[in-house]
């Protein structure tokens, strides 16, 4: 089959350019929508696109049939339909046939049917696709020529670096976007990784800031923040210069990504001014994103060189730095802050700062707060803290001592620990016991104590408990993690199920295998995929892949059909979601993904955001809520099933509503996050159903514990 590729791939004419989705603006505002409708689209229902979505979401081939509807279907929508079905079969429990069958497809006359195909060989991860994917990368299509280059990044074949970052000179300024990313996804120790770096500071050159540059268009300032944001991934050392020259950008995303890419690699005093210099000064940032990016950096490089801070002429305008950030509006730069501060040598100055952390309103502050003194502190004065804090009221705190307390090496923090574990909040407790896990070998019975985690009545404790063993797995731990894999039922079971696995290829011993090799025949996919592997990894066994593993025994529940269970939607839909914080609008794409925003919009309508917390808040990165249990492990979806992935090109930008989920790409439920900035590292592997349009101060406002009051479909 691998052959057929190969001359498949000699036998095309060779391309690489942009993407479909819109471009985000410069400074990644919101698009701001005044009516309830979104934008118009058309989705198209035949019986041969409801044929295909029953297949889709059973992951099933049926027999090859949906390989025949791409390749031979007269309706280009069809074919289009199954390319994008297939990129979402995981490789390799769908082998050769379905990667054969989309490289066939980019010879296909209609063009939405080859990029469809593109993106979809890039998705599925089969590398023996470079070589087809490579041959499109100087195709007259530019949009073509971008799914491929992108498609073959992700397949990451250092064989093919130097080849495809030729495209950072591509004409299209879309397809150098792809390049650039992709860079990102290529391990920085593969021969030729300088010669990367060095491309893409090329692609850099021509949009240097200068007195007499001309200003950047939309698309060359996208670009560029790309390039910043894949040098600082790369870690790479030869981008300090770029680094340091857009540190001083009047483009948020292009500072914000300097920042982070100088907080990336080894500090000198050039980067320690810079960073400075975003918090205090004439050039003080008025994004609130990018003080936070300045605080992260100074905290990193506290870490990595404490001498140099320790040093009077660079302590006091770091500190005086500092001193703005523990006083900025955004409580994510206050909480930064504190974070920062706790990588910094101890003395009045710091213990002052802290001191107003400890004092502020916001928990997520006095929290960040709380871990900084602990890390600092004698092992006697953090544990003073923490048994004082480990009374409070808030379990955002409580929490953080749980955190706290995972790295204090004394018997008596574990014991802190164990009573955490019988908080009330579940937020509290499932954190508590897996972080007991750091414990292992400072007080034995902390091992006993996970073993009662792993028979918990609540399969998020038991989850807790099996993360928590992984820091040391023993012997002793094989029996009462059988147990828990056995007997887990429900929601997060599955996900209890193939941790346990992973634990007992870490232990390695007989009865751990043979419990690893009976999961080989378990009903759920996942759990039997990562049985094979663990199997390979761990105990040097491979198990052929059966017709049961490939075709799942019992079919899915058909998903619903537009026009039938659902609203043929004109126009996206608009969703209204009322925070402690204030209101936010967004619109859905039931076109790209319909099974989530059915899924999402069932939930509305049954109330089940009602009163639901935020549980989980990372500056620069994402706000994650919707979890009845309020600890990030419940995960329902409207019809009680894990929702299939539903991959597509759009990309992460500010205010993206994707869908979480956990190493299974088909375990999507009822949570879901929103984008702080543009996260390209998330495109094609995490599910995007909607997107901000309204609320963006509430989108930076949002805490940890802040509550959803309601959301609303507007009509």
């Amino acid at each position: 089959m691998r052959s057929r590729l190969a001359v498949l791939a000699l036998l095309l004419v060779a391309s690489c350019g942009s993407p479909e989705e819109e471009n985000e603006p410069v400074e990644q505002g919101t698009q701001i929508l005044t009516s309830a409708k979104g934008a118009p689209i058309e989705i198209v229902v035949t019986r041969t696109t409801e044929e295909i979505a029953r297949l889709e979401d059973a992951r099933s081939l049926g027999g090859g049939r949906l390989l025949e509807l791409l390749a031979s279907d007269p309706d280009p929508h069809a074919r289009e339909r199954a390319a994008v079905a297939l990129g979402r079969f995981p490789y390799p429990r769908f082998g050769d046939d379905v990667t054969v069958a989309l490289a066939r497809a980019l010879e296909d006359s209609v063009s939405e049917v080859k990029r469809a195909a593109a993106f979809a060989l890039g998705i599925r991860g089969d590398r023996s696709a470079t070589g087809t994917l490579l041959a499109y990368c100087n195709d007259p299509d530019s949009i073509l020529r971008a799914r491929a280059v992108e498609a073959a990044c992700r397949l990451d074949q250092p064989d093919t670096h130097a080849q495809l970052a030729l495209a950072l000179r591509d004409a299209d300024l879309d397809v150098r976007k792809e390049a650039a990313v992709g860079t990102a996804r290529w391990a920085t120790d593969a021969p030729g990784a300088r010669d990367v770096d060095r491309a893409l500071l090329d692609a850099l050159h021509p949009y240097r800031i200068t007195p007499d540059s001309t200003p950047k268009s939309a698309v060359e300032a996208e670009l560029v923040w790309r390039i910043l944001w894949a040098l600082g991934r790369r870690k790479a050392e030869l981008g300090r210069g770029a680094f340091l020259e857009y540190a001083s950008s009047s483009v948020a995303l292009e500072r914000l990504f300097a920042l982070r890419g100088l907080g990336e690699i080894p500090p000198d005093p050039a980067s320690w001014k810079a960073a400075a210099a975003a918090l205090v000064g004439p050039r003080n940032a008025t994004d609130w994103r990018v003080a936070y990016e300045a605080v992260v950096a100074l905290g990193r490089f506290a870490g990595r060189a404490k001498e140099l801070v320790a040093t009077a002429e660079l302590r006091k305008p770091v500190i005086e730095a500092l001193q703005a950030g523990s006083e900025h509006r955004s409580a994510h730069v206050r909480a930064g802050t504190m974070e920062a501060v706790g990588s910094f040598p101890d003395g009045e100055d710091v213990r002052a700062l802290l001191q107003r952390g400890r004092l502020d309103l916001s928990p997520s502050v006095r929290a960040a707060a709380l871990r900084a003194r602990v890390r600092i502190s004698a092992i006697g004065d953090a544990l003073d803290v923490l048994g004082r804090e480990a009374r409070d009221d808030d379990p955002v705190v409580r929490a953080a001592v749980a955190e706290a307390a995972s790295g204090v090496a004394d018997p008596r923090a574990a014991a802190i620990l164990e009573r955490l574990t019988r908080d009330p909040s579940l937020f509290v407790a499932t954190r508590a016991l897996e972080k007991l896990g750091k414990h292992l070998e400072v007080q034995p019975s902390v091992r006993a104590t996970l073993h009662g985690g792993l028979a918990h009545a609540d399969n998020g404790m038991r989850l807790s408990a099996v993360m928590g063993l992984r820091e040391k797995p023993d012997p002793s731990d094989v029996t009462p993690l059988a147990q828990a894999y056995t007997t887990s039922k429900g929601d997060v079971a599955a996900e209890v199920a193939y941790c346990a696995l992973q634990d007992l290829g870490m232990i390695g011993s007989d009865d751990a295998r043979r419990v690893v090799a009976d999961a080989v025949s378990d009903a759920r996919p996942y759990v039997r995929y990562v049985a094979r592997r663990v199997l390979h990894d761990s105990f040097d066994m491979d198990v052929p892949l059966t017709e049961g593993d490939v075709e799942p025994a019992t079919p899915q529940e058909p998903p619903p059909v537009p026009g039938k269970d659902e609203p043929l939607w004109r126009f996206d839909p608009m969703v209204e979601m009322v925070t402690s914080r204030g209101t936010m609008v967004f619109e859905l794409f039931p076109a790209e993904a319909p099974l989530h925003v059915h899924s999402f919009l069932a939930l509305v309508e049954g109330g089940a955001y009602k009163d639901l917390t935020f549980h989980r808040v990372v500056p620069d990165f994402v706000v994650q809520g919707g979890d009845y249990r309020g600890d990030g492990n419940g995960a329902l979806p409207w019809k009680g099933e894990s929702l299939r992935a539903e991959f597509t090109p759009r990309k992460y930008t500010r205010g993206s509503l994707g869908m979480p989920r956990n190493d299974d790409p088909d375990s999507g439920g009822s949570q879901f996050f929103i984008t702080h900035v543009p996260t390209p590292h998330l495109d094609g592997r995490y599910t995007i159903f909607g997107e901000l349009r309204r609320g963006g101060e509430v989108l930076d406002q949002l805490e940890v514990g802040d509550r959803i009051l309601s959301v609303t479909l507007l009509h």
